[in-house]
């Protein structure tokens, strides 16, 4: 081990790309070298001309690296990127950090992947469809973030688009309830809309069925009452999500604001699609309405296929 005198490690006897970087490597592909950074190809390239920059100074992670140390690396990497996109004429370029053995970095000392990309190269590197976190939890996270970064360069947060509760005067907080209780009259009346709609389609169907014994216009009332059921059940849907974003934004939690996303104010890991669940159809204002209608249908069809087959 060597030490600069002041107590940082400059070298780490077992590390590979210290030997490199302290010319003890004869076999070493440079490509370039200055008084902090070093830049060669790894042994195992993945693509034509994937380049590791490094710094000469042992840091096993981004985290020891000083900002001098992590601006002097950053102005190498820059400057190989240049070279090899220009050198190797590639589609497209990545550029990876990674640390610790769970983010795939096999060698603690730090080092930026610059790799060329074409469209037929063996590299995968593939990101999640879906995102780890949404709604209240991806604000929860940034407002941590944010602080944390006021926290350690001496300033307050960064200000972002989507402001916290706390930005928010109680006037715009007013509005922004009114909005929502609108939207939320709005699907409770389209709801008694269907319903009234209903009514007179299914005593039409229902009661020529009766009169002609006829299971088939049966079956269309009864496949009318379960069209307006979806309906009616994803109106009720709509109204319970807008409920739970004027909660929370009457409680003061983080909604951004005037936001009229009603996914916002859902738990995580809850559906996001519009397509209603049991819950809206088992609820009093569905299966108390639609059921019976649906079962007096069912039972004409079975009715007047009975009457019929005589």
């Amino acid at each position: 081990m060597v030490d600069d005198g002041s107590g940082s490690q400059v070298t780490s006897p077992g590390c590979p790309f210290c030997q490199i970087a302290a010319a003890r490597v004869p076999d070493a592909r440079v490509v370039y070298e200055d008084q902090h950074t070093i830049a060669f190809f790894p042994d195992r390239p993945a693509t034509r001309g994937h380049t590791l920059v490094v710094p000469k100074r042992h840091a096993p992670s981004v985290w020891d690296l000083t900002p001098e140390e992590g601006g002097q690396l950053a102005r190498t990497v820059l400057l190989v990127a240049d070279a090899v996109r220009e050198a190797v004429h590639p589609d497209g370029m990545n550029i990876v950090q990674s640390n610790g053995a769970v983010a795939t970095q096999t060698v603690e000392h730090v080092h930026v992947h610059v790799v060329p990309r074409t469209r037929r190269d063996r590299v995968t590197l593939r990101w999640p469809r879906r995102a780890a976190e949404s709604g209240v939890a991806l604000d929860e996270t940034r407002r941590a973030v944010a602080a944390r970064v006021g926290l350690q360069s001496g300033s307050a947060a960064p200000q972002t688009h989507s402001r916290g509760p706390d930005t928010i005067s109680p006037e715009d907080r007013r509005q922004h309830l009114e909005f929502i209780q609108s939207t939320i009259t709005r699907m409770s009346t389209a709801s008694a809309n269907v319903k009234t709609w209903l009514l007179p389609i299914v005593t039409a169907a229902y009661g020529y069925a009766a009169i002609q014994r006829s299971w088939g216009v049966a079956a269309l009332g009864a496949a009318a009452v379960m069209i307006f059921a979806v309906l009616d059940a994803n109106y009720l849907k709509q109204e319970q999500a807008f409920r739970r974003l004027y909660d929370c934004v009457a409680a003061g939690d983080p909604i951004p604001q005037f936001a009229m996303n009603p996914t916002l104010a859902a738990p995580t890991g809850a559906r996001r699609d519009y397509w209603p669940g049991w819950d809206q159809f088992r609820s009093w204002s569905i299966a108390l309405v639609h059921g019976p209608m649906l079962s007096i249908g069912l039972a004409l069809v079975v009715w007047g296929l009975v009457t019929s087959s005589r």
